[in-house]
């Protein structure tokens, strides 16, 4: 192991990349293996640092996993504001349903998480940790959510908060719902187990789309 990876960070940018250096070797754990698999050793060992080293950064498995989260969601939230500041008009509900698709798909490792926060990953962390964690999703959605105003003017003031929190509500069931244990793989492959197959993108589009559509219905209704 080459001794410059032990050696405690002495500057603000050693930290910074030996931090990094965790969650990127952590990452890659976790595509390819599943999250129970991975431990703090093997993630340390992975990412060129002496475990006492990651225990500095991290105080759990679960906090880095939840680091992971934000920079995920993070990457997932900003390209999606992106493409709807780029909008000059209102959208029709399934063009803002593409959108959402577009910058959705292929986004793997963000669906696992995510399908982990609630179970799992906030059930080891400290309070001062999930505050943070929770302020600045709250916060990012504040400012996504009046962008989705903006382009479903059929929505009152807040319900594009509200529309993002079913989001996520459909992300993190469907994701669960969606990678199943190895012996309900096993079962969910007989032919009448069929139903219970998850689709995890066309699940989540389909019922979202359900739900554009009816907060539109009940919109134009009050307008009458």
């Amino acid at each position: 192991m080459n001794n410059s990876h032990v050696r405690r960070a002495t500057n603000e940018d050693q930290k910074i990349a030996r931090r990094q250096a965790i969650l990127d070797g952590a990452r890659q754990l976790f595509v390819e293996a599943d999250y129970f698999d991975v431990s703090m050793a093997i993630i340390a060992k992975r990412s060129g640092l002496a475990k006492g080293t990651v225990y500095l950064y991290f105080k759990t498995k679960e906090e880095i996993f939840l680091s992971l989260s934000t920079e995920e969601l993070e990457n997932w939230l900003s390209a999606f504001e992106t493409r709807l500041r780029e909008q000059v008009r209102p959208l029709e509900n399934t063009e803002f349903v593409d959108i959402l698709r577009d910058t959705f798909m292929g986004r793997h490792l963000m669906q696992r998480l995510v399908s982990l926060l609630h179970l799992v990953l906030e059930k080891n962390i400290t309070y001062e940790e999930a505050f943070a964690f929770k302020l600045n999703l709250k916060t990012r959605m504040n400012r996504l959510s009046k962008l989705v105003e903006q382009v479903l003017p059929f929505l009152a003031e807040g319900q594009g908060f509200s529309l993002l929190s079913m989001l996520h509500c459909l992300v993190v069931g469907s994701g669960q719902m969606s990678d199943p244990s190895p012996v309900l793989k096993q079962v969910l492959e007989h032919p009448e187990m069929e139903p219970f197959r998850v689709d995890l993108e066309k699940d989540i589009f389909d019922t979202f789309s359900f739900l554009l559509e009816g907060m539109k219905s009940v919109s134009e209704n009050q307008s009458c």
